[in-house]
């Protein structure tokens, strides 16, 4: 078992905010994703494990990590992917990481870039969900995970003002807001619809709740 994880993708991180909130944090095993490496190396973090095809990652910060010369990195493992593959380098490693047993996984770095790698890091937030492992993608402004059941948000967990609903399935219905600002109840959410876009925590609340019957939610916290 890996126990709590930080997986360090290749997007753009804000280097403030991730020296901050990594800092706030404790994990069990930090685990980079191609030139996620190079994001772990500017935090001066050690890495248990770093896997990709390595086509952007710098050679030297490669080298170091390899030969041990990073502190605390010393006997950090790593596999080498093709470069022409059918799957990215963040779901493979991803997949890899289900496979060994997590607890929990941290997404950093997976929003900033490419908006079709954000995007793909937001569909394989399935893969934990199906296996009932909490996933989370943050940065600096937002904190997305998915739901397929019942979610409760306590007031001080709460990553930002507004907490936003999107469906990832066609349709998510029985969908009921509770210790929130607008409510719904037993509504059924559709693609192609914003309907419970910027909500906020209701003022007399400690909670947020929601409910679902069938379907994906993706569930966006975000900050000003």
């Amino acid at each position: 078992m890996l126990g709590k994880v930080l997986l360090i993708t290749g997007g753009k991180v804000n280097m403030d905010f991730a020296e901050e909130y990594t800092a706030s944090q404790e994990y069990d095993t930090v685990v980079c994703a191609d030139s996620g490496l190079n994001t772990a190396y500017r935090l001066g973090m050690p890495v248990h494990y770093f896997m990709g095809d390595f086509d952007s990652v710098s050679p030297e910060i490669l080298e170091a990590y390899r030969e041990g010369k990073v502190e605390g990195s010393e006997h950090c493992e790593w596999v080498r992917y093709p470069k022409e593959k059918d799957y990215v380098d963040t779901q493979l490693v991803l997949e890899w990481i289900l496979e060994k047993g997590a607890d929990e996984i941290t997404f950093l770095g997976a929003t900033g870039g490419r908006l079709d790698h954000f995007l793909a890091n937001i569909n394989i937030l399935m893969l934990a969900l199906k296996q009932k492992v909490p996933a989370y993608i943050v940065d600096s402004r937002n904190r997305i995970r998915l739901t397929d059941s019942t979610l409760s948000i306590e007031r001080q967990d709460m990553y930002g003002k507004y907490l936003s609903l999107l469906p990832l399935t066609s349709t998510v219905t029985g969908v009921t807001l509770r210790g929130l600002k607008y409510l719904i109840e037993d509504y059924t959410l559709e693609v192609g619809i914003a309907r419970a876009i910027s909500n906020e925590m209701d003022e007399t609340s400690d909670k947020a709740e929601i409910l679902l019957r069938t379907g994906v939610l993706i569930v966006v916290e975000s900050k000003d």
